[in-house]
This record gives structure tokens, C-alpha cells and sequence, in this order.
């Protein structure tokens, strides 16, 4: 067997933290060889900047190091592509950062980058959006492998952080993701709530689909009107569209509120984003509910940023205070849409647990640098990159924009694989973030493989 085909298996297990073989570096190093020497071949912007670079093959995981893509790379089409309809030009795009031949992608009935993405589903690329609350969305292709492997990977990360509770269909459950979307975490949601609700008890906070272009449109908007191919009708529309779109989700938001103070005194899975979770405790607060009015079982599933709400520097307090839910009880992960599966919550230890699937690079801030310990053991500080071996639809060398403490070698709780002790973006810290040259090196290839 391979060693990705045998490190993938464990995407399929249910604790491939703790299960985790004892070889685990050797094992991940010997994968990252035959992704290399495989992808290589399918990926021609990687080919290029591995000669460029005079990577021939992988010795050590310093040679890896050159060959990352940033995340920002997933989002680097030109924007007249989508705003002038240009689909078979997003073909090619994807293409460039793809593993398989994006050639039979069907856009002759495309309108918007949402039929973009569905004619691609329909092709075999899976491909996702990230959430593009810069106005940009990252489109990321996966394939079936990816999804099959991906999914059970997630609910095994979800569950281990909740380990005095297992999934037995007897709550009520209530989730802010529909089932439909462009988005990684609505099919994994899907799958992670159902399994908890009891019959007739999974209430959604809306079940319209969440598109690509809700997010893009106001930038798109903005680029079109300076250069005068809109006009204030077609802006003054969709203003009023965003408006019906806003009440809405007002009243959905309501009725929400509604279900939970009825079903407050019995079994709840709570399932949003911290800023989300926020506005409840407002609103439920205006309706009379005090601190810790819940069954004392109530679980929560959190995770994200707030997304631009106001929210007091002591919110998450606030909040799991509010819901009566300590720690045993709140679900999290860390992880990021380049990511295939979650980092775990460990509990009751406040660490992420890496699947052995997934190989940290700690880099310094420039990203040029490994920092990882020779020996697998220590605690290191620096940019979060990974190589993810599960990843079968595009090359898995990812640089992140996160900060991150990693502890290799700890075995904490048993957990074999490194361990990430805290995150934070650089973009929300003091020191900034800085434009990574790798970045910019892979969009001129991007650039070049489209003219070609």
C-alpha cells in the first residue's frame, strides 16, 4: 500500500488523532514524495515552479517549502472573467490549479458564477467557495474521493470534541447553515445536525441556499458603475433586493428565536458562528431570558469570527455564561476551507489536534523559512502552512494567514499528532500581515497557463 492511500484510511476511522501510527512523520514524509512526483505531472504551474526552483524531488520538508501555494491563490481569476461572463476563461483558470482536466465543463447555459459552479458539480469538480467577505471568493475543486474521505473526517473531529455525548436523533437541533450552498460547511453541517435531531426537531435559521455572488455582487457592483456599465437603477435594484433580502431574514431570525425559547428546557444542539451566537443572547435577553435558563445538557457548535459585529471583549463568556455550557459541552475545531477535515478540539485541554493526514509547516512570517523541530519535538511559533495528503483534486501545499503556536511530539491525552495551542490572524494583530512572494510568483504562472 501506499503511504497517502494509507494515511488517507484514517480520514475514515474515528479517532485518527489518537489512532494515529507511531511511524507518523516517516509515514507523512514518504507521501509528500509520491504527491510530489504525482501531481507534478497534472498541475503544470507546480511542474514550473519546481524547476524554477530546482525541486527535482522531495528529500526533506525544507524542499516542500517553495512549492506551497497560498491561500490567496485560489482567488487570483481576473475579475472581468466573472463580471463580462467569461466562463470558459474560469474553466481555464481552474484548470491551472487543478489536478484533473477542467476541458469538460459544460457553461453554455451559465449566467452567473453560481451556474458556474453548479456546471462544474455537474462535470464531476466538486468545487466550493470560501465565504468572500473581502469580495473575492476562493474556488477550490475537490473531486469525489475528496468527498467521501472529507466528510467523515469532519463528523469524527465534531464528535471527539463533545466526548461525554454521541449522536442518538434526541434534540432539538438548530443550525444557521441550510442545506444547500456554495460553501464546504453546508453539506458537513448537514450531515454533522442530522444525525443529532430528533424527528421533525432540526430547525433551520433559513434554508435559502448560500450563493457565491450574494457575496461578490456589491464589489462587482462597485467595479461596473466606475467604469459605467451600470447605472443608479441597477444599483438602486439591487439595494431594494438586499432589503427585502435583510427583512426577510429578520423575520426568520424570529421565528428562530421563537422555537428555541420554546424548546429551551429540553436537549438543544446549538450550531452558529460566534457573532451569530451573540445577537441571540440579545435578543433572547430582550425577551426575558436570564443566564443559564437551558436544559443543563444543551450543546453548542461554534466557531468563526463575528463578521463585523459589535460584540464586548468578553463575548464568549457572555455567551457559553448565557447558555449554561461548559466546556465538555462546546463543540469546536480549527481548520480553513483549504483544509480537508478539522483540526479536533481536545478536551478538556483548549488544543486543536492535526489529523495525520495533514502535515504543519510552521514558517516564519515571510513564509520562506520551515521552523518546524528537527528532532518532531518542541513548541514553535510562526505562519500556518500544511501539506494536506487527502487532498486529491488540487495540489494539498497550502500557506495560510494565521499565527499559530504548534507543539509537536507531545502525546497530550494520547493524541499522536502535533498539536496547534492557539491561532490567531495575522491581519488582526498589531504586527499586520505582509504579501507573501510566493503568492505572487504562482499567479504569474496562473496568468501565464491562461495566455498560453
Amino acid at each position: 500500500m501506499r503511504a497517502v492511500d494509507e494515511l488517507i484510511a484514517y480520514a475514515k476511522t474515528a479517532d485518527p488523532f489518537r489512532g494515529a501510527p507511531d511511524n507518523l512523520a516517516a509515514l507523512q514524509m514518504e507521501a509528500v514524495r509520491e504527491r510530489f512526483a504525482e501531481r507534478r505531472q497534472q498541475i503544470k504551474v507546480l511542474d514550473k515552479r519546481a524547476r524554477e526552483m530546482g525541486v527535482n524531488q522531495i528529500e526533506t520538508l525544507e524542499d516542500l517549502v517553495p512549492l506551497l501555494f497560498a491561500h490567496t491563490n485560489y482567488k487570483s481569476y481576473p475579475e472581468a472573467f466573472v463580471d463580462s461572463g467569461k466562463w470558459q476563461h474560469m474553466n481555464m483558470w481552474l484548470g491551472t490549479l487543478s489536478t484533473y482536466p477542467t476541458s469538460n465543463i459544460d457553461v453554455s447555459n451559465v449566467g452567473d458564477v453560481d451556474d458556474w459552479i453548479d456546471a462544474c458539480h455537474a462535470a464531476g469538480h466538486y468545487i466550493y467557495a470560501s465565504s468572500g467577505t473581502s469580495g473575492k471568493s476562493s474556488f477550490l475543486n475537490q473531486t469525489m474521493r475528496d468527498r467521501d474521505c472529507c466528510i467523515p473526517a469532519c463528523l469524527a473531529a465534531f464528535d471527539l470534541s463533545t466526548p461525554g455525548f454521541k449522536p442518538a436523533h434526541d434534540r432539538a437541533v438548530f443550525t444557521m447553515m441550510p442545506t444547500r450552498g456554495t460553501h464546504k460547511m453546508t453539506e458537513v453541517s448537514t450531515r454533522h445536525f442530522e444525525r443529532w435531531a430528533a424527528p421533525g426537531k432540526l430547525f433551520r435559521l433559513s434554508n435559502d441556499p448560500i450563493r457565491a455572488m450574494d457575496a461578490m455582487r456589491p464589489a462587482q457592483l462597485r467595479r461596473l458603475l466606475a467604469v459605467g456599465k451600470v447605472g443608479p437603477s441597477e444599483i438602486a435594484a439591487y439595494e431594494d433586493q438586499v432589503a427585502g433580502r435583510q427583512a426577510r431574514r429578520a423575520g426568520e431570525f424570529d421565528s428562530w428565536i421563537d422555537k428555541i425559547v420554546a424548546h429551551r428546557h429540553g436537549p438543544i444542539y446549538l450550531g452558529a458562528m460566534w457573532g451569530v451566537l451573540w445577537q441571540l443572547v440579545e435578543a433572547l435577553r430582550a425577551r426575558g431570558i436570564t443566564d443559564g435558563d437551558f436544559h443543563p445538557e444543551m450543546i453548542m457548535s461554534t466557531g468563526g469570527g463575528t463578521k463585523g459585529a459589535k460584540v464586548p471583549p468578553d463575548y464568549k463568556e457572555q455567551i457559553t455564561r448565557f447558555f449554561g455550557v461548559t466546556k465538555d459541552r462546546l463543540s469546536n475545531s480549527y481548520a480553513m476551507v483549504e483544509m480537508s477535515g478539522f483540526c479536533a478540539l481536545i478536551q478538556p485541554h483548549d488544543v486543536y489536534a492535526t489529523p495525520p493526514w495533514l502535515v504543519p509547516l510552521i514558517l516564519d512570517k515571510a513564509g520562506e523559512k520551515l521552523l518546524n523541530p528537527a528532532d518532531h519535538k518542541g513548541i514553535v511559533e510562526g505562519r500556518m502552512a500544511f501539506f494536506d495528503i487527502l487532498a486529491d483534486g488540487r495540489w494539498g501545499g497550502i500557506i495560510s494567514g494565521d499565527k499559530v503556536v504548534v507543539e509537536f511530539g507531545s502525546n497530550l491525552d494520547g493524541v499522536k499528532t502535533p498539536i496547534v495551542r492557539s491561532i490567531n490572524r495575522y491581519q488582526d494583530l498589531e504586527e499586520g500581515e505582509d504579501k507573501l512572494t510566493c503568492a505572487g510568483s504562482i499567479d504569474s504562472y496562473v496568468r501565464g497557463s491562461i495566455t498560453a
